[in-house]
Order: structure tokens, then C-alpha cells, then sequence
């Protein structure tokens, strides 16, 4: 009997999952060269070169992140982006079948596991090489992307995204900074200000959704480490935290990215400049922008508890921006 999967170390998790990833290329029309681990962070990832000299990555998908139904929806609009638009977004490969994810059992590895091929995205993420002329070209490709996600409403009925409606939005997320599990890392007064910075998003998310007319499919999740740079032009990648939304919430997790750097300002002019190149802005207070991230640092301090080994360092940061939150004249009580 194998080792059971729970029990092996990082290196023996990535050597089962290389057997997966073996697995699961035998439904496609490739011939492989060499399977190489890259990442282990929400999903594990592996690089796959072909005999002819092709890149992919194949993306193992981790239960409890998402559900099949969620990956159904990332690769509906990938391959409708890649059919409509001119943006350039991560491609999925079709199998023989002409479907896209396979879920594959092997043995040693916890059953029914999810995998997706992609093509390999060229350059290097925007991340510390940011500036102004990437956000301005970043706030065109996002109000793209907003103008393409009204052309596909209604949706099929088979495609079923989760909803970002309310500060913890992941299906069966655990919410663990307010249980005695976890009073190591939060005082009373943190679980307060986290139950203050909830109700005042919550309070936003309801009025947001109170127009079902405006939902649209958003992307959840383009940061600038989800973003390439290559020969001047953007390549937009990890669509996993496909949601359904508004466009106000795409814009306030884009950022909140780089919020605590120098030339922030500069940045998010230049943002901004490029998505009303394209589109509106969103028709709503400057206020819901703020809140909405600090919804984000809420969900991070919640998921960082969860599964960082030393989380507080990170929870006391994230607990300082919602304490200076807090403290606005909007929103002391």
C-alpha cells in the first residue's frame, strides 16, 4: 500500500502529482518531452514541453478552491475572449474530445482531481516592474474585458460562477478569526474591527446587488502578478476567481494592488485614464471602492489564519489598514 497522500512530504505530494499530470496528458493530441513542477500555491502547476519544442502549463486544481461548475465558467469566457476580442488571456488546450478539463484518478493521489492544459504565456508578471504605462494599458484591458462580459448576457444556464455578494464569498469558506481555535492570532479588539470592516461591506455588496440588471461575469482576481508583460503588449492570466459581479468590484481588486507604494497615485491615474479610454467609470460613490478593499483585506486576514505557518505578521498589517479604514469620518460608526 502507498503512503497515504496526506502523509508524504512536499516532495513526494510533487512526485504523485507528476504521475496525475502523466495521466492526464494521455488525452491530448501531444507528444511530450518533459513534465516539470513549477508552483505549489492555491494549485499546483507544471510545465510541459512538447517534442517539437511547444510550451504548456497544466494546472492541477485544489478541492475546496473550486468547484467544477466554477472552472466551466473560466473556460467558457477564455475561449469566448479568445474567439471575440484582441485581448490576450491564457488559452486553454482542447483534448481529442474537444473538452478541456480532465478529471483524472491515480493512484496514491486523492481521487477525481482536476486538470486543465494551458497554452505557456510569454514575458515575466508585471509585479515590481510595474509603472504608470502598464496600469494605463492594464485599465484598457480591464474595461475590454467588462465591455465583453455584457456582450455574453444572459449566460448559458450551464454556467454557474460563484458571486462575490458578500465578504467571504467562497463556497464553504471556514471563517476562523472569531472561534477559540484561533484566539493565538486575534484579539478581542482585532475580531472587533474585522466584525466592524464585514457589516460596513456587507452593507455595500447589498446595495450593489440589489441591481441583478448589472451582473456581469469579472475576472475577481488581476492583480499585477496576474498580468504578463511581453514585446510592450499584456497577457492576462489566472481567470480561476471567476465570479459573477460588478465592475466596480474588478476595478477595486486591481487596486488594491500597490496601494502602499510611493508612486501608488501615479499608477492608479494612469489606471484609470486607460479603462475611461475604453468605457465608463462606474457610476457609483468613491467610497464603494474603498470599502470593497477593504473587503479584500478582510477575506486575506481570514484565508492568511488559515493556511500561512506564520501568519502575524501578515494578519497585523492587513488589521492596520482596516483599523486606519475604520477611522474615516464615513465610517466610524
Amino acid at each position: 500500500m502507498p503512503k497515504d497522500y496526506h502523509q508524504l512530504t512536499r516532495l513526494g505530494k510533487i512526485r504523485r502529482q507528476r504521475d496525475l499530470v502523466y495521466k492526464a496528458l494521455e488525452d491530448y493530441n501531444l507528444e511530450v518531452s518533459q513534465v516539470r513542477f513549477l508552483t505549489i500555491e492555491t494549485n499546483t502547476l507544471f510545465e510541459i514541453r512538447s517534442t517539437s519544442g511547444e510550451r504548456f502549463a497544466m494546472r492541477i486544481y485544489t478541492d475546496g478552491e473550486t468547484t467544477l461548475k466554477e472552472n466551466q465558467a473560466e473556460i467558457f469566457w477564455l475561449t469566448t475572449l479568445i474567439r471575440d476580442t484582441d485581448l490576450k488571456v491564457t488559452e486553454p488546450v482542447s483534448r481529442k474530445d474537444g473538452k478541456y478539463i480532465s478529471v483524472v484518478t491515480v493512484p496514491g493521489v486523492p481521487p477525481d482531481r482536476r486538470c486543465v492544459l494551458f497554452r505557456w504565456i510569454p514575458g515575466r508578471p508585471l509585479g515590481d516592474r510595474n509603472n504608470p504605462e502598464y496600469y494605463y494599458k492594464l485599465g484598457q484591458c480591464l474595461a475590454k474585458l467588462h465591455n465583453h462580459a455584457e456582450t455574453l448576457n444572459p449566460l448559458p444556464p450551464e454556467i454557474d460562477p460563484k458571486r462575490w455578494d458578500k465578504a467571504f464569498y467562497y463556497p464553504d469558506e471556514p471563517v476562523v478569526y472569531n472561534t477559540p481555535e484561533y484566539s493565538h492570532l486575534f484579539s478581542r479588539d482585532d475580531i472587533l474591527v474585522m466584525d466592524q470592516a464585514i457589516e460596513i461591506a456587507d452593507r455595500v455588496f447589498n446595495k450593489l446587488f440589489s441591481d441583478p440588471e448589472g451582473l456581469i461575469l469579472i475576472h475577481g482576481d488581476l492583480h499585477f502578478w496576474n498580468v504578463h508583460a511581453y514585446q510592450g503588449e499584456l497577457y492576462l492570466i489566472d481567470f480561476e476567481d471567476i465570479n459573477l459581479g460588478y465592475p466596480v468590484q474588478d476595478i477595486a481588486v486591481t487596486l488594491y494592488s500597490g496601494r502602499n507604494r510611493e508612486d501608488y497615485s501615479e499608477w492608479k491615474d494612469a489606471f484609470i485614464e486607460g479603462y475611461t479610454k475604453i468605457r465608463l467609470w462606474p457610476n457609483v460613490e468613491p467610497e464603494v471602492i474603498t470599502v470593497l478593499m477593504a473587503a479584500r483585506s478582510v477575506m486575506f486576514v481570514n484565508y492568511a489564519a488559515r493556511v500561512l505557518d506564520e501568519p502575524k505578521e501578515y494578519i497585523g498589517s492587513r488589521l492596520d489598514e482596516l483599523r486606519l479604514f475604520l477611522a474615516e469620518e464615513n465610517y466610524e460608526n
